[in-house]
């Protein structure tokens, strides 16, 4: 599966408000893994670990909701099952 298909996967089903704060949230999570991936590539910085990106994410998306991103806020983030990715 790949990306396109996995996103129309997960938009199936569901209204046209939580579809759109799904759509928003799948966005901003890219834009945060192409944001790391140049700053690994291009940067001189190391690169963050997964718990982290997870949080990077996660703080992005309570900042687009405070911003506005209504949709989101309409789609439940942040969703309290975020913090379940975490690795230990």
């Amino acid at each position: 599966m790949d990306m396109l298909d996995w996103w129309l996967w997960l938009r199936k089903g569901h209204n046209k408000q939580r579809q759109r704060g799904i759509d928003s949230a799948f966005m901003m999570t890219v834009w945060c893994l192409w944001k790391e991936r140049n700053g690994r590539t291009f940067g001189a910085r190391p690169a963050n670990s997964i718990n982290q990106m997870i949080d990077i994410i996660t703080s992005e998306g309570q900042l687009w909701v405070q911003a506005g991103a209504k949709w989101m806020a309409a789609a439940g983030w942040p969703d309290s099952s975020l913090s379940s990715l975490r690795l230990a």
